[in-house]
């Protein structure tokens, strides 16, 4: 077992960098295999430039690294994606991500307008982090659940999507709450 973690937060010193640790932690104890994606890290350049579109629609990557994380998605059986919502979604690094290492014919194809996954992961794991409850962005359109776990996850083939957030994390109770919630889950 493989699992894939893609993290987006710029500073170490961070609670999700904390919680990013846990979770490779947790996973090494159940004897699965980590690959970790750290975004600012590793340099990646979110914006989709003119050379990335024009081999967009041939399913091919400009940007090397875009490229490589493909290959990683398509090697990964679990998806852990670890990030702060920041203005009521992800990180501009973050959706960038998916701009540009989501093509079609690498992560997923289309035939008769429907989308069908080609990646083998069938389980992933979106862990977030806050200043807003699950309640404030569900009257805001609910932007993690819909458009990332059911839109993008899901329309490439990622069905078993879990979806754990800590609402204010600036306070020790929520964060405290938060990591046992994780725990819980990636015991299962």
């Amino acid at each position: 077992m493989k699992a894939l973690i893609v993290y987006a937060h710029p500073y170490e010193g961070s609670f999700n960098h904390f919680v990013l640790g846990r979770v490779e932690g947790l996973l090494a104890s159940k004897g699965t295999e980590t690959d970790l994606i750290d975004l600012n890290k590793d340099g990646f350049d979110p914006v989709m430039h003119g050379e990335d579109l024009r081999l967009f629609s041939k399913g091919d990557y400009h940007d090397r690294l875009a490229a490589d994380y493909s290959a990683r998605l398509l090697s990964s059986d679990e998806l852990v994606l670890i990030f702060p919502v920041w203005w009521y979604g992800v990180p501009a690094i973050m959706k960038g991500f998916f701009d540009k290492v989501f093509l079609k014919g690498r992560v997923y194809d289309e035939v008769d307008h429907k989308l069908t996954g080609l990646l083998k992961i069938k389980k992933a794991t979106i862990l977030t982090t806050g200043n807003l409850d699950k309640a404030a962005l569900s009257s805001l359109g609910d932007p993690i659940e819909n458009i990332l776990a059911r839109g993008i996850l899901g329309l490439v083939g990622i069905k078993d999507v879990a979806w754990i957030h800590c609402p204010r994390v600036h306070l020790e109770e929520t964060r405290l709450e938060f990591l046992k919630k994780i725990d819980a889950h990636f015991a299962e």
